[in-house]
C-alpha cells in the first residue's frame, strides 16, 4: 500500500540509478521524460486536477514522485491500490499513513500542519511520534470535505498549494461510498490551495470513474491537464540501457544490448529488471535476457489469469489469444467464430474490446488491435 520515502540504490550502490527497482525520486534518477516531467509540473501549477496516464511499468509513479519533489511544494501520497473488495478501514488505513508521512517530512512548519489537521473532525494527531487516529464511524467520523478544507488553509497560509497525488487512481471506484467525482469537483471550484493529481494504469476505467464525457458528471465541462507516459523507442531501450550500465561500471556486448532492447518492447520496467538483473546475478547478462523474460512472462501470465478470473464471459482467453498478432474488427470477429463453430453478435464483440482497451489490455491503432505490452503478448501464448 504505502510506500516509505527514501532514495532508492542497487545493493548499496548510490550511483546505480537507472538500474534501481524501486520509482525514482530525484530529476537525475530519471530517464530522458524531461518533457513529461515539464508537462506535469506545469499542470500541476495552472490546474486544479492533473491526471497521468499511460500502460503499466512505463514510469508514472516515478514521474509523480520526481514532479512532486522537483516543485517543492507541500504533497500528500497516497498509493490506493486495494484488494478486491477494500472496506472503510483499508482506505482509512491508506489515509493515515499518508497524513503520518506528510506531518513528519515538512519539519520546518508541522506545528501548523499539526494544529489544523488536529482541528479536523474525526482526526487525532500524538506528539511527539506525529502518530495520527482517524475516526470513520459515528458522529465524530472524518468528512473528506473538511480535511481537504484544512488542507487548504494549510496551502493558504503557507502561500502554496498542498498537492495530494492518488497513485492507480482507478482503484478508487472500489471505494463506493465516498462519492470522488463531486469532491474533486468541489476542490476544483472552492479550493484554490489545493491541487490533485490522479495517475491511471487502466486509462477507460479511470476516465469512466470520472466521466469527463458525461454531462450529468460534476467534472464535466472543466479543463483537466493530462499527462502521458510512453513506451521507449528502440534506440532509446539501447541508450537507457547503455547508460544504466556505464552508471553501475559494467561493460556489456552491444549485440546483447540490442537483443535485450528488442525483447522487452520498449517498457521501461522490464528493462530496468534486466539491468538489475544482470548487475545482481554473477551469470553472463546473456543469460539474464531469458532469465528476466521468464521472470517477466510469469508476471504477467499472473496478471492475466487473475483478469481472466474477474470476468464472466469465456471468451475472454479466445479473445486475448487471438489478439497477440494485430488484427483488424472483422478478423477478429472470423478468428472466433472459427473457435466457437458459432456466429458472434457485433455488440457483444465491441464490449469485449472496449473492455480489454479501458483496462490498457489491448490497444487500437490505425483501426487494428492487438495486446499493448510484448510481454503479456508473450504470457498469453502460454495461457
Amino acid at each position: 500500500m504505502f510506500i516509505t520515502w527514501g532514495t532508492p540504490s542497487i545493493v548499496g550502490v548510490a550511483q546505480a540509478m537507472l538500474f534501481s527497482i524501486k520509482p525514482k525520486e530525484r530529476r537525475d534518477e530519471l530517464y530522458d521524460f524531461e518533457k513529461e516531467l515539464e508537462e506535469l509540473m506545469k499542470g500541476v501549477e495552472r490546474s486544479p486536477i492533473t491526471i497521468v496516464i499511460g500502460m503499466r511499468r512505463t514510469g508514472k509513479t516515478s514521474l509523480l514522485k520526481v514532479a512532486l519533489n522537483e516543485l517543492g511544494n507541500p504533497y500528500i501520497y497516497l498509493d490506493t491500490r486495494f484488494s478486491v473488495n477494500p472496506t472503510y478501514r483499508d482506505f482509512i488505513y491508506i489515509v493515515k499513513e499518508s497524513l503520518e508521512d506528510f506531518v513528519r517530512r515538512y519539519k520546518s512548519f508541522r506545528e501548523k500542519i499539526v494544529e489544523v489537521l488536529s482541528s479536523v473532525k474525526g482526526v487525532s494527531i500524538s506528539i511527539p511520534l506525529s502518530s495520527i487516529d482517524i475516526s470513520w464511524r459515528g458522529d465524530n467520523k472524518l468528512e473528506f470535505p473538511e480535511l481537504f478544507t484544512a488542507l487548504n488553509s494549510i496551502g493558504s497560509e503557507l502561500k502554496k498549494s498542498v498537492v495530494v497525488a492518488f497513485d492507480e487512481a482507478q482503484e478508487l471506484r472500489k471505494i463506493t461510498w465516498i462519492d470522488f467525482v463531486r469532491l474533486f469537483a468541489y476542490i476544483y471550484d472552492n479550493l484554490d490551495y489545493v491541487k490533485i493529481v490522479l495517475t491511471g494504469s487502466e486509462v477507460g476505467l479511470l476516465y469512466k470513474f470520472l466521466r469527463l464525457d458525461s454531462g450529468d458528471s460534476p467534472l464535466y465541462g472543466r479543463y483537466i491537464h493530462i499527462v502521458s507516459t510512453r513506451r521507449l523507442t528502440l534506440e532509446e531501450s539501447v541508450d537507457f540501457l547503455e547508460k544504466g550500465f556505464k552508471e553501475i561500471g559494467i561493460s556489456i556486448n552491444k549485440q546483447i544490448i540490442e537483443e535485450a532492447a528488442k525483447t522487452f518492447g520498449g517498457v521501461i520496467g522490464w528493462l530496468t529488471l534486466f539491468g538489475y538483473n544482470c548487475y545482481t546475478n554473477p551469470d553472463p547478462c546473456s543469460q539474464q535476457i531469458d532469465k528476466v523474460l521468464k521472470i517477466a512472462i510469469n508476471i504477467a501470465k499472473n496478471e492475466v489469469e487473475n483478469f481472466l478470473r474477474s470476468r464472466r464471459s469465456e471468451r475472454y482467453k479466445a479473445l486475448l489469444k487471438t489478439l497477440t498478432i494485430e488484427r483488424s474488427w472483422s478478423e477478429i470477429k472470423k478468428k472466433l467464430e472459427d473457435i466457437e463453430g458459432r456466429t458472434i453478435n457485433d455488440k457483444t464483440l465491441n464490449e469485449l474490446l472496449n473492455t480489454l482497451i479501458d483496462l490498457s489490455i489491448v490497444e487500437k491503432k490505425d483501426n487494428k488491435y492487438i495486446i499493448a505490452d510484448p510481454i503479456t503478448r508473450k504470457a498469453i501464448e502460454e495461457l
